[in-house]
């Protein structure tokens, strides 16, 4: 009868669901690990290349600071060849103690240009000897030898080197831009790559994202057609309908929404295969309530019990006001199916009774109960007549609980 089909029809839709979920977790995670990968190599080549371009730019603050250096030691010398006033050596003094140090710096900046070798080893020979020649002629005039330090001066010696030691640095300058320009250049193409990496990953993801809806749309049509095939052949029959929500949902989404909506997932999933295994079909969900019909109302209530012992245990260690709690209110009779949808006071009388359950409670009809307590070891207290909105007639209800022994 209904439990053959039900369990062929649900179990082809959960396949066809498993295999869908599988491929696009597969995407997510192939394009979430190839964003991660790209990123990182190309972040690792950007910050490679800036750093290459400030490591330039310190070479050519090296060699401004050398020119100046040598232009303060010259100015210092000259104004004491001068004056003879040794005030005027301060400069000197302070350009020849920091020479040699900018000089090694910079040696050492541009040892990653094989170009600059040779540059290098001219300019420390000129400024080698141009130092001397600063030096002999201060000594000079200390020992009150003017002319022979003026002769120093004369033989364009110094004037010599200094020139040369500007041409040298104005070639390493003119190296070091063109490494700088090569630099930067890389740099750019690394931001290049960077974007077009991004918009190839937002491009495959949009792509995949689609194929998602679409999957996702084709399950949703495929259960909506299993779920018609299923109470179209149930026409007009005697069915057990439970209706269940989850109590306070709407105070627990004011809370936290996203939260409440991953835990309602999770009990999405442990109760479906739960019902399924109970040869129950899933009629409509809204939010978080869940009408289901049985072939019987023995199996309606073995469902509810198992959905609830279920739900006791996912939430055993979880905080009061974390937990997740369904009501379940069970009816049993003759319902009307129309355009995969049922219909009947059967229904409304399976609502109203899941209104007045207790949060992780069962309440069912007589009917109900008369059906299943020969069958069951179970307890019901009797909730007496209640009078229910738009049902005629008060209904006789119960409260549903297992027996301790069965504990």
């Amino acid at each position: 009868m209904f439990k053959p089909s039900v369990n062929t029809l649900f179990g082809r839709a959960r396949s066809e669901f498993r295999q869908s979920a599988s491929v696009i977790i597969a995407a997510v995670i192939f394009i979430t690990l190839a964003a991660v990968a790209a990123s990182f190599y190309i972040s690792q080549r950007e910050r490679q290349a800036q750093q290459s371009i400030a490591h330039t730019i310190g070479n050519e603050r090296h060699l401004s600071q050398l020119q100046s250096l040598l232009q303060d030691a010259e100015i210092g010398q000259r104004g004491f060849l001068l004056t003879n006033d040794r005030s005027y050596l301060e400069p000197y003094e302070v350009a020849t103690r920091a020479v040699t140090g900018t000089l090694d710096a910079l040696s050492e900046g541009v040892s990653d240009n094989s170009r600059q070798d040779g540059n290098v080893a001219v300019l420390r020979s000129m400024i080698a000897q141009k130092l001397s020649e600063l030096r002999q002629s201060i000594a000079r005039q200390s020992e009150g030898d003017n002319s022979g330090a003026l002769a120093i001066m004369r033989t364009g010696q110094g004037k010599m080197l200094m020139d040369g030691v500007r041409e040298t640095l104005k070639t390493m300058r003119a190296a070091e831009g063109r490494k700088l320009a090569e630099r930067v250049s890389e740099a750019r193409s690394a931001d290049r790559r960077m974007e077009m990496v991004v918009f190839v990953l937002a491009l495959v993801t949009a792509v995949f994202a689609i194929l998602a809806i679409r999957s996702t749309t084709r399950r949703a049509r495929s259960a909506e057609l299993t779920r018609d095939e299923l109470l179209s052949r149930l026409d007009r029959r005697l069915l057990a309908i439970m209706a269940a929500d989850i109590a306070g949902y709407s105070k627990l989404m004011e809370g936290d929404e996203t939260a409440t909506l991953a835990r309602l997932q999770m009990v999405r999933d442990l109760i479906d295969p739960i019902i399924e295994s109970h040869a129950g079909t899933i009629v409509t969900t809204a939010g978080d309530s869940v009408l289901a019909a049985f072939s019987s109302a023995l199996s309606a209530i073995d469902c509810a019990l198992e959905i609830q012992r279920e739900m006791a245990n996912a939430h055993s260690a979880s905080h009061d006001t974390e937990r997740l709690l369904f009501r379940i209110g069970i009816n049993v009779g003759d319902v009307v199916v129309q355009n995969g949808d049922v219909f009947g006071d059967t229904v409304n009388v399976a609502a109203r009774l899941e209104a007045i359950a207790e949060p992780g409670g069962i309440c069912i009809s007589r009917t109900v109960r008369d059906h299943v307590r020969k069958q069951r070891t179970l307890i019901f207290d009797d909730l007496g007549f209640k009078q229910m909105k738009n049902i005629a007639q008060p209904v006789s209800a119960f409260r549903v609980r297992e027996h301790p022994s069965q504990g």
